[in-house]
């Protein structure tokens, strides 16, 4: 899976292979395994290339804090950045879409095509670095399409 993200000004692009237990990632043609475990929803403790790091994540609409051995880390998605972009010149993007917030692997889909929804329901539950995410229908409405299934690997902007 690829995944951009930006970090101090600069678009930094992850190709990942996510394992059963681990992934393999690829930054600026540098290879890392990683182990990890999510202690809590915040807290990420990994093993990269045999060294202990814990991460803590404090997510807000614009971004995530990475807090990595008192270091701190502000990244913004790439997509994220693109779609507010996109806002600000007056296209207007479509926010009748669901799609993950991270790269991550689909665990379940709890809708199918045609069915009717509320808003806030369930539709469909990610996983990504053993944390579970269940994302919502944004509005009433009925499901066009449903596009992946169990076990598929989603990255943020697809459309689930």
């Amino acid at each position: 899976m690829q995944y951009s993200f930006i970090l101090n000004e600069n678009n930094i692009s992850v190709e990942t292979e996510m394992l059963e237990k681990n992934f393999q990632a690829i930054i600026a043609s540098k290879n890392y395994d990683v182990d990890y475990n999510a202690i809590s929803p915040h807290h990420i403790q990994m093993i990269v290339n045999g060294k202990n790091v814990n991460a803590y994540i404090f997510a807000s609409e614009d971004g995530k804090t990475v807090v990595i051995n008192g270091q701190h880390y502000w990244i913004q998605d790439s997509d994220w950045l693109e779609q507010q972009e996109t806002a600000s010149s007056g296209i207007q993007k479509s926010v009748n879409i669901v799609t993950p917030p991270m790269p991550a692997i689909v665990i379940s889909v709890s809708v199918e095509s045609g069915a009717i929804v509320k808003q806030g329901q369930a539709v469909v539950v990610v996983s990504a670095m053993k944390m579970e995410t269940t994302l919502v229908a944004p509005f009433d409405g009925q499901v066009k399409a449903v596009n992946v299934k169990n076990g598929d690997k989603v990255m943020p902007g697809d459309v689930l």
